[in-house]
């Protein structure tokens, strides 16, 4: 039923062929169903449109022409019944409530009424679509910025002379090292290759293991499709009070403490 109320905008449209596109397409497929709804408002709406018959200009008959359908009209009505004249007058007194320039009126206002709807809706889709190809624009330009920004600080740890490098082995056969490099003032950076992909539902976290109390939760992180991490953190502890760095596999979206024997350790020394 919010079908057929919202293609009601296009019977008039629809009537006079300015229709086409998904409305023209969703009209039809009511009226090929027999839609209770559409189908009246159509057929309604084709009446109105047939009116615009009456629109067409006046012709002048030839003379001669003229004189004979007026001498024929004169016969008729002479020998008409009183009632027929009368009946024929109350048709002429109707049509005369609307005159030709009424009509062309409302013919135009129709069709303008019908035009700028459909145009109003053509345009709102393009806008929608252009909004959206701007959205994703803004986000695919944000992710860029991020990481150039990322790689930037990457090669200034790097680059630092304060930098302190360690590697975290893995407890696991056939996994690959991870390397680390931690510069006091700069922050750490985790790089490794060939890293075995994750579930859906979990994901790998880095651990600051402190000298004493519990392990502190650096960031959590997934390998890309072909295997490489970079990540890149502010440690919240100085690197003197760190025994170690280590990284667990944990639930997606990680944890406040390991819940599973970290796979990489490494001691910062």
């Amino acid at each position: 039923m919010d079908d057929c109320k919202q293609l009601s905008e296009f019977y008039d449209a629809y009537a006079l062929g300015a229709l086409d596109g998904p409305e023209l397409a969703e009209i039809e497929a009511h009226l090929a169903r027999g839609c209770p709804n559409c189908t009246p408002g159509v057929a309604e709406a084709r009446g109105v449109v047939a009116q615009l018959a009456h629109l067409a200009p006046d012709a002048q008959p030839p003379a001669a022409l003229r004189a004979r359908i007026l001498a024929a009209a004169t016969s008729i009505a002479a020998t008409a019944p009183a009632s027929r004249t009368s009946a024929s007058v109350r048709v002429e007194r109707r049509a005369s409530l609307f005159p030709s320039w009424a009509w062309a009126m409302a013919a135009a206002l129709l069709l303008v009424t019908g035009y700028s709807i459909h145009q109003t809706r053509q345009l709102d889709r393009q806008l929608s679509a252009v909004e959206r190809d701007l959205r994703e624009g803004q986000a695919q330009r944000a992710a860029i910025e991020s990481e150039r920004e990322h790689y930037e600080m990457a090669m200034e740890i790097l680059a630092a002379q304060d930098t302190k490098s360690l590697e975290l082995m893995p407890k696991k056969a056939a996994m690959p090292p991870v390397q680390a490099y931690w510069n006091p003032k700069m922050g750490l950076l985790m790089m490794a290759a060939n890293m075995p992909q994750m579930p859906s539902n979990m994901t790998l976290q880095l651990w600051m293991v402190p000298k004493k109390g519990a392990p502190m939760s650096v960031g959590i992180f997934r390998p890309d499709g072909q295997g490489h991490v970079m990540m890149v953190a502010a440690p919240d502890a100085p690197m003197t009070e760190i025994a170690a760095l280590a990284i667990s596999e944990e639930p997606a979206g990680g944890s406040v403490q390991p819940t599973s024997t970290p796979v990489w350790v490494g001691p910062l020394s």
